[in-house]
């Protein structure tokens, strides 16, 4: 009922609209469009769009639904396709305005503006940690190891990350894990390791799991 209620596939069903917040000719969803707006219908995480996509894809495989599994693979194609062009800016991003690159995130992506921000805090890390909460299975899908450096040493490199003193710290370094596992691994294996690094969504054995599994340990 779920995912008939968010990506019901079917013109014939008189209960549920027809993928309610996909947008195929975008390539991603929108999490605003109910009410008007001036600058359009937006969508602040990319990440939790992937997440939406791959949690239809497994449970398409739990309940043996092929199809149901088939559509979310297609899902997450065509979004690995979009969020490199529309949100996840690297240096030769030939399709968003050279001024905005230097970001290397959308922040939030309205129909008629991008703005490096986000609803709820102006720190960098939160402003690029948005795009990558939740970090799991499909996370290196849509962020390339290339584009993973570049926002590191951008925003993150140099020790930038020690400033960092918050949940965003975990979240960033275990994406990190896809060009670093070792880094990332040592990090959260540290005696040093505060609790206060980690989000509430997550958890440090699974970001140790997640950096093991990628060659950190």
């Amino acid at each position: 009922m779920l995912v008939r209620d968010v990506a019901n596939p079917s013109t014939d069903d008189t209960w549920f609209p027809q993928w309610r917040t996909f947008d195929w000719y975008h390539g991603h969803s929108w999490a605003h469009g109910l009410f008007p707006a001036a600058d359009g219908k937006n969508q602040e995480s990319s990440s939790e769009d992937v997440m939406c996509a791959y949690a239809i894809k497994m449970w398409g495989k739990v309940v043996g639904d092929a199809s149901m599994a088939a559509r979310a693979d297609l899902q997450l194609a065509v979004l690995t396709r979009s969020l490199r062009n529309y949100y996840l800016y690297e240096e030769d991003n030939a399709v968003q305005p050279s001024e905005l690159i230097g970001n290397k995130v959308a922040g939030i992506l309205f129909e008629n503006k991008v703005h490096h921000t986000t609803w709820f805090s102006p720190d960098i890390e939160a402003i690029q940690g948005i795009q990558k909460i939740p970090v799991h299975g499909p996370t290196g899908l849509t962020r390339n190891k290339n584009f993973i450096r570049e926002e590191w040493d951008v925003f993150f490199g140099g020790g930038k990350i020690d400033a960092i003193d918050n949940p965003w710290k975990g979240i960033i370094y275990a994406q990190y894990a896809l060009v670093d596992p070792v880094a990332a691994w040592n990090f959260f294996a540290a005696d040093s390791f505060q609790d206060s690094w980690v989000d509430g969504g997550a958890s440090r054995s699974w970001w140790m799991a997640y950096a093991a599994a990628l060659g950190g340990a």
